[in-house]
């Protein structure tokens, strides 16, 4: 059933290739201003990444020396900070003058990066580096685009809270029936029901927080959290109190998940005491070599999200994208950092690594070599067809305040602070009180 690809073949098909083409890969360099390019200098130039502490970072570390050898002259060094620490870091750096030459955004960020001068347009860069952009879903490509003006280039991205990873050892063991890519919300409850033993073992574990999730949830009852404008909460719409109804009866009427949180899942789902565990593509790879090593005792698989009532499944283009700083006295040789991390082969890399979900490119989900390690990427291209749907966010770049206030108030919720109805009511209003404030950009 996962079909796995061996890494080491397939990089090292992937070097040879690129032995081929490095002898006419000469990154191409912003004139200086006598008119000599930059490159022609004999002192190297070292650009500085700040990347994501983690598997993220792991893998463009083991870049470097593939990254240097086909940019000659280029020397990359890493500033790997901790996830909830880069964005105030990069922000203080920015406003001292001291940021690198290349940051990570996610798609609710780049506004607010923009508002506070961290990322500069890469239009002109694209067009003189004739840099293809098609092979980026359209939805990914409209969430980097400011004011009609591109701001990043994507690394690795998805369709959203849109995987469940399944524990078949406890589906078959409850009787229940082995889900299909067919399967639907009423599914996942009857499947939920049939496992949960608590306080050990869950049915199902979903997540009740956060705008990569939600939306998700929502958007499989024809709901969604904010309108693409990013002026409007949508919450209090019919379809979008549907969507949280679902997650809040996953609790409180079904008792098939403990909390709507993320508190341990990872964990319970690894050590084989959760049945349906609900979350990004990004550790299929992971899982993969982890079953291959002998880490996971039972037998894992991964389904793309349940149809809903109406017929809907929901999808939100998720993904992280590198931009390039004001700050960078090199921003021609600094985007050759972007295109270096944004290629197919790279995309492809990433999951075999196990550092997270494929590059977000329609030609990297639909790739043999990674529908050798699991269906589910391709799975997903059938489903949607025309890529993952938009990213919203706040249209006046609030999106810290946004997030935070979505997310305290849902929790309330989903702890019974307050009623269901009052609760979702608070959140709207809230929500909407954050919207209409004065624009940061």
């Amino acid at each position: 059933m996962n079909r796995q690809v061996s890494r080491r073949s397939f990089l090292q098909g992937a070097l040879a290739a690129s032995a081929v083409a490095l002898s006419a890969c000469v990154p191409a360099a912003a004139p200086s201003g006598d008119g000599e390019e930059a490159m022609a200098s004999e002192e190297p130039i070292t650009l500085l990444f700040h990347t994501r502490l983690g598997t993220h970072a792991d893998w463009h570390v083991s870049r470097k020396e593939l990254f240097e050898e086909q940019n000659p002259g280029l020397i990359i060094e890493f500033d790997e900070l901790p996830g909830n620490e880069m964005y105030p870091k990069i922000y203080a750096l920015s406003a001292s003058g001291t940021v690198g030459d290349v940051v990570w955004t996610y798609l609710n960020n780049p506004p607010e990066h923009k508002a506070k001068g961290v990322l500069i347009p890469l239009d002109d860069i694209v067009a003189a580096k004739d840099f293809d952009l098609s092979p980026f879903w359209d939805s990914l490509i409209a969430a980097l685009t400011l004011n009609g003006e591109l701001h990043a280039i994507p690394n690795h991205g998805h369709f959203g809270t849109t995987a469940y990873y399944i524990n078949r050892n406890l589906i078959e063991e409850s009787g229940a029936e082995v889900p299909t890519p067919d399967w639907t919300t009423d599914d996942v409850v009857t499947i939920g029901q049939a496992i949960t033993a608590p306080p050990e073992v869950w049915g199902v574990r979903a997540m009740g927080v956060g705008q990569e999730h939600i939306p998700s949830y929502l958007r499989i009852f024809g709901g969604d959290a904010i309108n693409e404008e990013g002026t409007k909460s949508l919450l209090d719409q019919e379809e979008s109190i549907a969507g949280l109804q679902w997650l809040y009866d996953l609790r409180f009427t079904h008792g098939v998940d403990p909390c709507l949180c993320s508190n341990e899942t990872f964990n319970n789902y690894v050590a084989g005491t959760v049945g349906v565990y609900n979350w990004t593509t990004g550790f299929v790879g992971r899982w993969n070599n982890q079953k291959e090593a002998g880490d996971i005792a039972f037998d894992w698989d991964v389904l793309v999200g349940p149809v809903g009532p109406t017929g809907l499944r929901g999808s939100q283009v998720s993904a992280a994208a590198f931009g390039i700083t004001g700050n960078s006295k090199h921003p021609s040789e600094a985007f050759q950092i972007l295109d270096f991390y944004s290629t197919k082969e790279d995309g492809i890399e990433h999951v075999l690594f196990g550092a997270g979900s494929p590059g977000g490119r329609a030609d990297v989900w639909d790739s043999d070599e990674l529908f050798a390690v699991h269906p589910i990427f391709r799975q997903h291209i059938a489903t949607y067809p025309d890529g993952p749907r938009k990213w919203h966010r706040p249209a006046n770049a609030r999106t810290l305040e946004f997030v935070d206030t979505l997310n305290n108030n849902l929790q309330a919720v989903w702890t019974e602070v307050t009623t269901f109805d009052e609760g979702v009511e608070q959140t709207h209003l809230l929500v909407q009180e954050v919207l209409d404030k004065e624009s940061l950009a």
